[in-house]
């Protein structure tokens, strides 16, 4: 052996099974890195991939410019295709066969790989004389490959084109916005024509690895172009990052690169935890080598890249779990969400992901060897060989027995003694609680982003003359489908005279039941809900701040022209059918709406269908209504998709907040372990002056408490702020939802910690339990 730095691989294979948490920790920081950003790249790619298929691959389009400037154009290394894209309206009155047509001319490389079109027979033009058609008038028009066809022009002559292809007719809304039979042809042949009122543009296609705005900048100076001349494809741009400001891209890899910055830093705390259990554990060692010449600074770098040999093998298995990981997390999201995420590749590989974990692991690494490396350096080599190493400690108070039992006190003691050590194990957990907390927000986000209100129909049935025209056995019989979750219904009067304190308006009084009474109470400001679903003649009340209405006000209703009187039994803050500016809103039972109108059908049937619900059960529901006189509203896809997408992104959110969780747990089970090992000879001498191992137990797991106490109420003191923080921005300035104390994560994550930091013991204390005092004591 050469070199002092050849030992660190034969010490990280004897002590593999100490490092084996550290590794974890490793993996699980690279794994978390990786599907972040991956998740990210996966998305950015399918959605670019979304607008490529909607709009063509192009990134701008020049307008009213020459030949010369289009040469230019095309001559700038950035560009890496462009053409001219010339389209003639089919309001210019070209015609085959009788038939309205739209001309798109261009050629072959520009219909190809700009506007991804295909021929799906023939081939395509290559002459002036050559067209080719769309497959839909192929047709209509009764013609086949290489027959020749008359282009009728709006001023009556006629030009002959030979057919040489039919287009792919689902690709070709990229050329055109028509719906509408299309014709393509070179531009020469559309020379041939003479179009006087053609839209001619030339399109270019950029490089990515540029910068197109620069490059956009430059054209327009060296060509002197205005903003007019240019159209930029915007969405297309915004999501490859190339609009300045700030983009769909670069808001998405913030996120990313944030959340990546919070979860490195929970990472540096419990790797740098775990390699100061390490360190004190192998003290001698240290020592041993400070007593055959080696210096601080080289214990230093012996630290250093042990932690980087680990990373040999922790960060190419977190790379490996984490494209799984975004494999199936991408595959589960094109299933789960198919109309959003349809586009997102399942076997995509994400180098911007590997990049950056393996990066952001090597720096946490390196970041967290930082102390442990500057503790093996301070080991003293006469203390190490003594054996007391890593035993001395400045002891400035006497363990406080009077509180409690000395093997608690012990504990609480121990667990203090070393600052620096205390810090890093109650800051690691602070940090894991406010991770999670921070988390934990996304879940409210995605309720309120995603979740349909409980109130939303799938299917709604309406009275065409808005009237109480829906007889009710017609909701009876919708009930009765098996495929109906829930089916209720209202009955409206309009513009009811109203009159109460000597004030006159009109209002809209609406008929509720049960489930509309209950989702009314999340709005109840004052008075009783169950009152009005009780006792006739009373009524809901809607603060519009247009009427000054009080619970117990009596209200005259001028219905048929008979004086009806109610009293307001309850005042709700806002509702979903109190929109009509200027008419206030009354809700009431069905019996009392009757008993005052004398009316016994609904004006509209709102339904919620089950989970597993398809269109034809809404259009078993359709059938029943076989007289008219009804308008459905079908929101059934729409519904579903929202409710996809939420349960697409609560698989994203539980499961980081899963690894979360995970992370956590092996840390705590790690320094616990670790501190334990790096104290044996610490707790074979209490065992020599008499502690039995009850009480060792006991010492350790008041330590352990000790730990897991500070570290929660740090992390309340850091994580409710930062929650406060994260959910004011995301959800209450976007839906006015104020924020409160989120008890169930907070007592969750607390519950983990304290239970985690318990379970830990358990191994330690059977190891002390099956090692002699003589063995505890010699040298490890």
């Amino acid at each position: 052996m050469k070199h002092y730095l050849k030992l660190v691989p034969i010490s990280t294979k004897i002590h593999r099974k100490q490092s084996r948490m550290t590794r974890i920790c490793i993996t699980l920081a690279v794994v978390l890195v990786a599907v972040m950003f991956g998740l990210a790249d996966m998305y950015l790619q399918g959605v670019t991939q979304h607008e490529i298929e909607k709009s063509g691959n192009w990134h701008y389009a020049f307008h009213t410019i020459d030949s010369q400037t289009a040469s230019f154009i095309s001559a700038r290394p950035e560009v890496k295709i462009s053409g001219w894209h010339n389209i003639v309206s089919s309001e210019a009155g070209y015609s085959i066969k009788e038939q309205p047509i739209t001309i798109s001319a261009q050629d072959k490389r520009v219909f190809e790989d700009i506007f991804l079109n295909g021929i799906a027979e023939g081939e395509y033009p290559d002459a002036p004389n050559e067209i080719a058609i769309s497959s839909s008038l192929k047709d209509t028009a009764s013609v086949l490959l290489n027959d020749t066809v008359e282009l009728y022009n709006p001023n009556g002559s006629v030009a002959d084109y030979q057919i040489v292809g039919f287009l792919d007719d689902t690709k070709t809304s990229r050329l055109i916005a028509e719906n509408l039979p299309i014709v393509v042809m070179t531009p020469e042949g559309l020379g041939t024509l003479a179009v006087s009122n053609a839209n001619e543009s030339y399109v270019a296609q950029f490089s990515n690895l540029c910068n197109i705005p620069d490059a956009i900048n430059d054209i327009k100076a060296a060509n002197h172009l205005t903003d007019e001349q240019i159209t930029g494809n915007t969405p297309l741009l915004s999501i490859q990052g190339q609009i300045q400001g700030k983009t769909g891209v670069n808001q998405i890899y913030q996120v990313a690169f944030i959340l990546s910055l919070i979860v490195m830093l929970t990472c540096i705390l419990m790797i740098s935890s775990s390699l100061n259990s390490n360190v004190a554990e192998r003290t001698e060692f240290f020592g041993m080598l400070r007593c055959l010449g080696a210096t601080k600074r080289q214990l230093m770098r012996f630290v250093r890249l042990e932690g980087l040999y680990w990373c040999k093998t922790a960060i190419p298995i977190g790379i490996i779990f984490s494209i799984v990981i975004v494999w199936i997390l991408s595959a589960a999201m094109r299933v789960i969400s198919p109309e959003w995420f349809s586009s997102m590749p399942i076997w995509g590989i994400s180098w911007i992901s590997i990049v950056a974990s393996i990066l952001l692991g090597l720096l946490t690494v390196l970041l967290a060897a930082c102390s442990p490396a500057k503790r093996a350096a301070k080991v003293s080599p006469l203390t190490a060989v003594s054996g007391n190493a890593g035993q001395i400690a400045t002891f400035h108070k006497a363990a406080n027995t009077k509180t409690f039992k000395i093997e608690t006190a012990l504990g609480i003691h121990h667990a203090k003694a070393k600052k620096r050590n205390y810090i890093l194990m109650t800051g690691a957990f602070a940090i894991c609680i406010t991770l999670f907390l921070t988390f934990s927000t996304l879940v409210d986000f995605m309720q309120n982003a995603f979740v349909p209100p409980v109130y939303t129909p799938e299917l709604s049935i309406a009275s065409e003359t808005n009237t109480c025209s829906i007889e009710s056995e017609m909701l009876a019989q919708i009930k009765k489908n098996d495929d109906v979750k829930r089916a209720y219904g209202r009955m409206f009067a309009y513009d009811v005279p109203s009159e109460n304190n000597g004030k006159s308006y009109n209002a809209n009084l609406i008929s509720y039941e049960e489930n509309q009474f209950q989702w009314a109470a999340d709005s109840l400001v004052a008075g009783s809900i169950e009152t009005v679903m009780q006792q006739e003649n009373q009524v809901l009340f809607v603060q519009t701040g247009n009427v000054d209405v009080q619970v117990g006000d009596k209200i005259n209703l001028s219905i048929n022209n008979t004086k009806k009187t109610v009293t307001v039994a309850g005042i709700l803050s806002d509702s979903p059918l109190a929109r009509v500016k200027g008419t206030e809103t009354f809700f009431c039972s069905e019996a009392t709406f009757t008993a005052m109108t004398g009316e016994t059908g609904y004006t509209i049937i709102d339904i919620q269908f089950e989970n597993n619900a398809s269109s034809e059960d809404v259009n078993a529901i359709k059938n029943i209504f076989t007289n008219g006189s009804v308008i459905f509203s079908d929101s059934l896809s729409q519904v579903q998709q929202q409710r996809n997408l939420y349960y697409t992104f609560a698989v994203l959110v539980y499961g980081f907040l899963s690894i979360i969780v995970a992370i956590t747990i092996f840390h705590i089970m790690n320094t616990i372990n670790m501190g334990v090992a790096a104290k044996m000879k610490e707790y074979g001498s209490m065992r020599a002056i008499g502690m039995s191992n009850r009480q060792l137990i006991k010492m350790i797991i008041a330590e352990a408490r000790t730990y897991a106490i500070s570290g929660v109420i740090w992390g309340c003191i850091i994580g409710l702020p930062m929650h406060w923080v994260i959910y004011v921005s995301l959800i209450t300035n976007i839906w006015g939802t104020a924020w409160s104390i989120p008890f169930i994560p907070l007592i969750l994550i607390i519950a983990i910690v304290l239970l985690t930091s318990l379970l830990a013991v358990k191994e330690p204390a059977k190891r002390l339990q099956r090692m002699s005092i003589v063995e505890n004591i010699s040298t490890q």
